[in-house]
């Protein structure tokens, strides 16, 4: 964690212990299980900086972002790009917001102008789906996990997948993501979310995150992807 993530974390700690004492919080180092305090309701998740070295290298794309969850469920986020001076939000039943304007996905992600971001570097290689997908979309990356997922709602991007994201990547995006009408699952479908009461906030996630149509084309690929390397016996 960089000194501009703790000074950043200290800040928004401090101030959220102070607002809502009874809450708990994750984002400190090294990270506490969200379920450790079993009467809290409410859990704030810090975000990271600078989780691409977009920061540091003195690049746009890097986010300030903040979650809570409710019983271990996504209710209310909000990611901040600084440079643009956009701040994304949503709250859960109440909708998602690029500052004063409600978002909606759009577009039809069938078409050859379909985009896609992935976590890079592939480990081991680019993975089969990943090669059909640039094949098929174009492919984008923008900067953080965060700021990926409120691009999804934004109608920029269609899907997202990332095989290894931390809690604190997506806990601000995923309220506004879900708001605005795009769909989150792991890689075979299932919800990411609640959380089970032993996850902590740096447990690798698989997810899939985007429009629909885009989301359904995208999980056959990976389902498929995955029924042969059961059958080949490739774990």
């Amino acid at each position: 964690m960089s000194e501009a993530d703790l000074a950043l974390h200290d800040t928004l700690g401090r101030e959220i212990a102070r607002l809502f004492p009874g809450d708990g919080l994750i984002g400190d180092e090294p990270p506490r299980d969200p379920g450790t305090r079993s009467s809290t309701q409410y859990a704030w998740v810090l975000g990271p900086l600078d989780d691409t070295g977009n920061f540091a290298r003195g690049m746009p794309g890097f986010t300030v972002s903040v979650g809570v969850l409710r019983g271990r469920m996504p209710f209310a986020g909000a990611v901040y790009d600084p440079v643009a001076r956009w701040l994304f939000s949503g709250c859960l039943g109440r909708g998602a917001w690029l500052n004063d304007r409600p978002l909606r996905v759009h577009g039809d992600p069938a078409s050859g102008t379909a985009l896609f971001a992935s976590r890079t570097p592939w480990v081991g290689g680019v993975p089969e789906y990943v090669e059909r997908w640039m094949r098929r979309y174009g492919v984008r990356r923008f900067g953080s996990t965060a700021l990926h997922l409120c691009y999804v709602a934004l109608g920029g991007l269609d899907f997202v997948h990332d095989d290894r994201a931390s809690l604190r990547d997506i806990a601000g995006a995923i309220p506004v993501l879900l708001e605005a009408g795009a769909l989150l699952t792991n890689e075979v479908g299932a919800p990411v979310f609640p959380l089970g009461p032993s996850a902590a906030a740096a447990t690798p996630i698989a997810f899939l995150a985007g429009h629909p149509r885009a989301h359904a084309d995208a999980l056959r690929d990976l389902r498929a992807a995955f029924s042969a390397a059961v059958v080949l016996g490739v774990s």
